[in-house]
């Protein structure tokens, strides 16, 4: 049997070809945007800290200007979510310096403040945010929440506030 040099190089080819093509495995790579979702729908469900990790995932990819404050609005909402009070300000202040004209992280970073008792401070962040967003609901609830705190007629935790 006589063997050619291309006959020689294409066995060698297909051995190669066949012997490496078990050695491969592959990974999803979720984009920045599909990151942003998961991490939303499972704050929906409840599931802080698996959110947290797709919003940490999230931040390490190259994100526009806009990503990038959603992902640490979202951080921000899920250490609402379990209380953890500096962490979710820090976040919150993340979003704002990045993109400072969103009612939605004037209203959780209100959140924040009326939670922790300086109720003065939550009123002066919802009304920044209402200033942005004045038909805005939530706002305008939980800025009605903060006033009878302020007023001192309920001093239980506020029955609505509401992170977005």
């Amino acid at each position: 049997m006589r063997y050619t040099f291309r006959s020689v190089l294409a066995m060698f080819c297909a051995v190669m070809i066949a012997g490496t093509a078990s050695a491969y495995t592959y990974s999803i790579v979720l984009k920045a945007s599909d990151l942003l979702r998961k991490g939303r729908e499972l704050i929906q469900v409840g599931e802080a800290v698996e959110a947290r990790k797709a919003f940490s995932v999230a931040l390490e990819r190259n994100l526009t200007s806009w990503q990038r404050a959603r992902v640490h609005n979202g951080m921000c909402v899920s250490f609402i979510m379990e209380e953890a009070w500096s962490d979710a300000l820090e976040h919150c202040d993340a979003a704002i310096r990045i993109v400072p004209n969103n009612w939605r992280f004037y209203n959780n970073r209100g959140n924040i403040y009326l939670e922790t008792g300086d109720v003065a401070r939550a009123i002066e962040e919802y009304e920044r945010g209402l200033s942005m967003a004045p038909r805005s609901f939530i706002i305008k609830r939980n800025m009605e929440l903060a006033e009878v705190r302020a007023s001192g007629t309920n001093t239980g935790k506020p029955s609505f506030t509401r992170p977005i």
